[in-house]
């Protein structure tokens, strides 16, 4: 692949921090100029170079999307430091709530965990991380982040299912050591990539570009999701492995329960997070209802089984199609909660 590397040169506004320098931006054939630069993690931050001088032709390069993306950026990291010394700050305040509760002799609680292998449900998740060349920075941080929410909910359910990481290493092993004590969280790590650890016949990889509809759950079976988080910019990537590999593929059964007013893609969270109420005794109507945020805009197509639900509305709806705008969304109580047990 040819390369080509340009200066980006931004023209400061009031609010804009003459003192940034400069960053050379990797441009790659077919894509847009800024993909790989704009697309960073926390430590790998982008700075532009700042010219005072009044030169049409320095923003003429760039277009106002992307001038805009490095412009906040920019304001994201002159208010690092500030939004570091509030999560201390916080952590603190909780240091000394939990000691005041504890001088008076109030029990402090603790989330309730479980382990894998006390587990009584022997249903098998794989993560399959061989995607990490498709993902740039900002997506890998993004990735990470999902794994983390399966962490919080695969042990906070009664009875876990066996979690396990394929293809681990390279950057996403370099990113998720990010995450303090990840190598001691209750995932099975494996290097190896999952066509090697289990048996063909027993692989199931899910894919929203699969032609076969996932009705029910067999504990035989060995369900593989998708590390990859590209915006839908890699379009069949997971059915290509599937079918490459010559294993069993499907799509989680999405269109047969609602119907979905965007793209039904989901993150690598929400399909682990949807299988596990499953695996719990849950239909996959309520599944779907209770995990999709509402940004997807969703609705059932069942007016008697809706009737069940407190988070949809009937009211001037027809019967085939109800609007479902209350869907519960939890991910950032679980991180919170992860992190604060960590």
């Amino acid at each position: 692949m040819n390369e080509s590397s340009e200066t980006v040169v931004i023209k400061p506004n009031d609010d804009t921090d003459t003192s940034a320098v400069e960053e050379t931006v990797v441009n790659e054939i077919g894509k847009r100029s800024l993909d790989k630069s704009e697309d960073v993690c926390e430590n790998n931050h982008k700075i532009c170079k700042i010219d005072n001088g009044n030169d049409a032709n320095q923003s003429t390069s760039l277009s106002k999307r992307q001038l805009k993306k490095i412009q906040k950026q920019q304001i994201w990291m002159e208010k690092k430091a500030k939004r570091k010394e509030l999560n201390k700050e916080k952590k603190e305040e909780k240091k000394k709530w939990k000691a005041q509760m504890r001088e008076s002799g109030v029990e402090v609680p603790k989330v309730k965990t479980n382990k894998m292998a006390d587990s009584t449900c022997k249903q098998r998740i794989v993560l399959d991380m061989s995607f990490d060349d498709l993902m740039s920075d900002k997506d890998l941080c993004k990735c990470s982040n999902q794994i983390l929410r399966c962490y919080g909910l695969n042990r906070r359910m009664d009875n876990p299912m066996q979690l396990y990481i394929c293809s681990y290493e390279g950057k996403i092993r370099e990113t998720m050591a990010k995450h303090n004590g990840s190598e001691f969280w209750d995932i099975k790590y494996l290097e190896d990539s999952f066509d090697k650890v289990f048996q063909k016949e027993e692989i199931v990889y899910l894919t929203s570009d699969s032609m076969n509809v996932l009705e029910s759950l067999d504990d035989n079976k060995v369900y593989i999701i998708g590390g990859l988080v590209d915006h839908n910019s890699c379009k069949g990537a997971s059915l290509k492995i599937a079918n490459d590999l010559g294993v069993a593929h499907a799509r989680l059964p999405i269109d047969e329960n609602i119907n979905m007013q965007t793209r039904k893609i989901l993150t690598i969270n929400h399909v682990f997070e949807i299988i596990s109420k499953v695996v719990s005794g849950i239909s996959w109507k309520e599944a779907l209802i209770s995990t999709l945020p509402k940004r997807k805009m969703f609705s059932v197509l069942d007016e008697e089984d809706l009737l069940e639900y407190n988070n949809c509305t009937i009211d001037n709806k027809s019967k085939l199609e109800i609007e479902c705008p209350e869907a519960e969304k939890n991910e950032n109580l679980i991180e919170e909660n992860v992190l604060l047990d960590n």
